[in-house]
């Protein structure tokens, strides 16, 4: 769920509504106040990477019909191919999971695998990374699933970590009073060393705003290794 030029094609857009709507041959069209577009409020970093790590606080979001919040850690070649970890929740939940998704665009590769509740207040440690051959994805330092680089063998040129909606009614993860916490954000260089990772908010908006007005984040405009995003109605 990278955010890249046009930040998604439609083609992402029907595969994750599809594995929502649990693999349906045919997609209904989707009411009015629902996937209205891909919104993000967060922070990223270019550089060349063997992965990206962030500890994210789960909270459990409002979200549209039809619609999913989500926050994530990512590695990507900055356009359309990318590897991720965090939680999501999609409408219908009582609560968040953990997920980790992937994409290789131009072999039309596409996966998401939902995990375990995650708990509303919990920090979690979030990581996607690569040895010479395989791509992991780790939560608290359990490995909950690999990838071939054959498979999927993008250039990493980006470490993305952001809060994602659908819809412009779904609730930005935090709130005023009680934003969502993400820090200590780090990536794996390329000599295959964790190191800190000093991250830019890249919204036309501005400093302290994500894609939509509604959504609101305090990352210094030198950059941050730790910073909170929250929706501005809640």
């Amino acid at each position: 769920m990278s955010r890249t030029v046009q930040y998604k094609n439609a083609k992402l857009v029907s595969v994750l509504i599809s594995m929502f709507l649990l693999l349906a041959v045919v997609i209904a069209p989707l009411k009015a106040s629902a996937w209205t577009g891909f919104y993000f409020n967060g922070a990223w970093k270019t550089v060349s990477n063997n992965g990206a790590a962030l500890t994210i606080e789960t909270q459990n979001p409002t979200i549209s019909e039809d619609s999913s919040v989500s926050a994530w850690a990512m590695t990507c070649n900055g356009t359309d191919s990318y590897a991720q970890v965090g939680w999501v929740k999609f409408s219908g939940y009582t609560a968040p999971k953990y997920f980790y998704e992937y994409n290789y665009e131009p072999g039309g590769v596409w996966y998401q695998k939902t995990l375990g509740t995650a708990t509303a207040g919990s920090h979690n440690d979030f990581m996607v990374g690569c040895d010479s051959t395989t791509m992991y994805f780790k939560i608290n330092g359990i490995s909950y699933g690999t990838v071939s680089l054959s498979t999927i063998p993008f250039t990493r040129s980006m470490v993305q970590f952001f809060g994602e909606t659908h819809d412009e009614d779904d609730q930005c993860p935090g709130s005023v009073a009680n934003p969502v916490t993400m820090g200590n954000a780090k990536y794996k260089n390329t000599s295959n060393s964790w190191v800190s990772a000093t991250c830019y908010n890249p919204s036309s908006l501005g400093s302290g705003y994500g894609d939509l007005s509604t959504m609101r984040n305090n990352i210094s405009t030198s950059g941050s290794t730790e910073w909170e995003i929250w929706d501005s109605r809640y």
